[in-house]
This record gives C-alpha cells, sequence and structure tokens, in this order.
C-alpha cells in the first residue's frame, strides 16, 4: 500500500510554489488494486486534493463507494475558502483513509481524522510520514514558529570558490542544467533573498525564467543595512512585475529620506527592522516574511549573507551545486568556508547534472 501514498507524495509537488500559505497535498483512490481517481491542491484557494481525486473519478466513470483514499495531510474539517473534505469524503463512500501525517493548523489537528472515523470510516494515520512532514516542513515550520523555512542555495567549484576571478570571461560555475534546476528549486519558493553585494556584483532579477512552466514569482527580498540599493538596478526597475522588499535599519532609514523615497517611488517595499550587531536583524526578516505567508524562503546571497544564517542557526536545508572545476585565484575570489560542518546535514542526497553534483540535506 506504501507505493500509492508514495504517488501522492510525488503529485502533490506539482503544486509547489502555488498554494502557499496552503501545504501541498495530493490524494490517490484505489479500489479492487487500481487506482480510480487522483488529484493535488493546485493553487491557493482552489479545490483541495481530496476534492480534486473525488471528482477525477467521477469524471472517468468510477464510483468511489467502498475504496481507499491515500492522502498525503489529514483532510480539513473546516469551513474555510473551501468546504470540509471530510465532508465530501463521506459522501462520496469512501470506507477507509490513509493519512500520511496529522495537520498541525488548529482547526484541524487530528480533528479530521476524528471526524472521518466518528462517521464510521476506518482511518489509519503514518504511511510515509517522514516524507509527508518534509514535503511540508516550511508549511509546518510557519505554523509553529511564525517563520518559512530557510534554503541556503549556492554554487561552488571543487576547491570551494563561489566566483571566477575579476576580469575573467567565464560567468558561471555551473552548467545549463544545473541552472535549469535552480530556476525550478526558485519556482518552489515564495522568495529569494540576497545581500546587497550580490545586487551590486552581478545586478540579478531573481526571477523563475522556466519556458515548462507557468509559476507565481517570487518575492525578491535584499538585506541592505545602508540602503545601497542602486535605483538603476533590475530590481529596482522590475518591481512591476513582482514585489521587492529591501531590509534596511530604521537609522538608515531616519537618514535617508531622498532616497527612501526614490526606491519606495520605484515600487520597492523599504521595510526597516531591528539592528544586530550594526546589520540587519534575520530573526526580524524571518518573521516579516512569516507574517506575509510565506512558507519557503531561498537564500542565493554571497559567502557573508549564507555564513550569517548558518552561524545564527536559522538555516533548515542546504542545496549545494559543486562543478568539477578548480577555480584557485588570489583573496579576491569568494569562497565558503563553512563547507567542512556539513556532515552536520541529515537525510542527505545527491543528484548529477552533466559532471555538476548537487549535495541537499536538512540542518
Amino acid at each position: 500500500m506504501e507505493k500509492y501514498m508514495r504517488q501522492a507524495l510525488r503529485l502533490a509537488t506539482k503544486g509547489a510554489g502555488q498554494v502557499a500559505p496552503n501545504p501541498q497535498v495530493a490524494a490517490v483512490i484505489v479500489k479492487d488494486d487500481l487506482v480510480i481517481g487522483q488529484g493535488y491542491h493546485r493553487r491557493y484557494g482552489g479545490p483541495h486534493a481530496e476534492v480534486e481525486a473525488i471528482s477525477d473519478c467521477h469524471s472517468k466513470g468510477n464510483n468511489p463507494a467502498g475504496s481507499v483514499m491515500f492522502v498525503t495531510l489529514e483532510p480539513c474539517c473546516h469551513h474555510g475558502k473551501t468546504g470540509p473534505c471530510t465532508e465530501a469524503i463521506a459522501q462520496a463512500g469512501i470506507a477507509r483513509v490513509e493519512i500520511a501525517t496529522l495537520d498541525e493548523f488548529e482547526q484541524v489537528a487530528g480533528n479530521g481524522a476524528k471526524w472521518l472515523s466518528d462517521h464510521g470510516i476506518d482511518v489509519t494515520v503514518g504511511c510515509c510520514q517522514k516524507e509527508a512532514r518534509r514535503l511540508n516542513a516550511g508549511f509546518f515550520k510557519l505554523l509553529k514558529t511564525g517563520q518559512p523555512q530557510v534554503i541556503l542555495k549556492w554554487a561552488q567549484s571543487t576547491d570551494g570558490k563561489l566566483a571566477w576571478p575579476s576580469g575573467s570571461r567565464q560567468r558561471w560555475i555551473t552548467n545549463e542544467k544545473s541552472r535549469h534546476h535552480v530556476h525550478q528549486l526558485r519556482s518552489r519558493c515564495g522568495a529569494i533573498l540576497v545581500g546587497i553585494g550580490t545586487v551590486k556584483a552581478d545586478d540579478p532579477l531573481l526571477t523563475v525564467r522556466l519556458a515548462e512552466k507557468k509559476t507565481i514569482q517570487p518575492i525578491r527580498v535584499v538585506l541592505d543595512s545602508k540602503l545601497a540599493m542602486p535605483p538603476e538596478s533590475k530590481l529596482a526597475q522590475t518591481t512591476g512585475d513582482t514585489p521587492v522588499i529591501i531590509y534596511t535599519l530604521q537609522a538608515t532609514v531616519d537618514k535617508e529620506h531622498e532616497k527612501v523615497k526614490m526606491l519606495n517611488d520605484l515600487g520597492c517595499q523599504v521595510t526597516p527592522v531591528s539592528d544586530h550587531h550594526g546589520r540587519v536583524d534575520l530573526v526580524a526578516v524571518l518573521t516579516d516574511l512569516g507574517s506575509r505567508g510565506l512558507t519557503d524562503l531561498l537564500v542565493e546571497g554571497g559567502p557573508t549573507v549564507l555564513k550569517a544564517f548558518w552561524q545564527q542557526r536559522l538555516a533548515d536545508k542546504v542545496m549545494v551545486y559543486i562543478a568539477p572545476v578548480v577555480i584557485g585565484g588570489g583573496e579576491d575570489v569568494p569562497t565558503i568556508d563553512f563547507a567542512d560542518e556539513l556532515d552536520k546535514l541529515e537525510d542527505v542526497n545527491t543528484q548529477q547534472f552533466d559532471g555538476d553534483t548537487l549535495i541537499e540535506g536538512y540542518v
């Protein structure tokens, strides 16, 4: 029976980047050892996975009565943007529900499973539970802490260099397949964060560019304690496409009235937060992003920003793209100097992209 839950888990990932702050959920309906319907939560505010799966049954001419539903998260039992999924399950005549993990949202939190059981439906919880919680790690963290899951991502050479020496004609360290995978990763996150050093050095857009997939563009976030954001930068000039939040210090805002007005007029959201040793307080940033309903934050900054998140124990996951090149170079070539601590990661996985290696794991 585990194979059906794993099928549901794979299906649920299709909602990544589209449903936050809701979780990614999918359901697979099985009868006589055959899948007769399946569905996933496609967009925030849209039908939930259980309803999609039941509708899929009916559209195929299949009767879900007496079937087993495999669902990656406990069905809801309250009225929100949609009706209770528990009632839809009961009305469909489904006999048993296999739940990967219980929901921790206060209006569900075990009540969905209890409602089903009280109405004569056999309920089992725990199949592929760890995988289901990993799938929605950001959702669970936001519920528990009010902050999004923090994913540190960088690309490096085998000798730990994050860029080519100044003056080099080379632009990228990793290959095209790795970079395409990064855009897929971006599409699953609600926000991308960099420091002002990356903005000034690379002038990035920080958008998702995937020809094969329509996606909600992530919010672009910049840490900029002295408000050095260039008004002519691509980020400042493209706020009409996707929001740009600039986190700075209150003292800087008080001194830089004209710069604040200029950036706000361009559409940037200049947001003062508390001071942490002369820099933007990362905890305050995460709390503010959480208040906006963001469940997953991708940190793509340079070594200073990455190290700050790591040393303050704010990282939840690490993704490192390693290219089979040796860059060498002098002190002007940025390096990552906490990579020797990556043995602290758990559930580590690797992938290959035409010679590049992705190492990912949880802190």
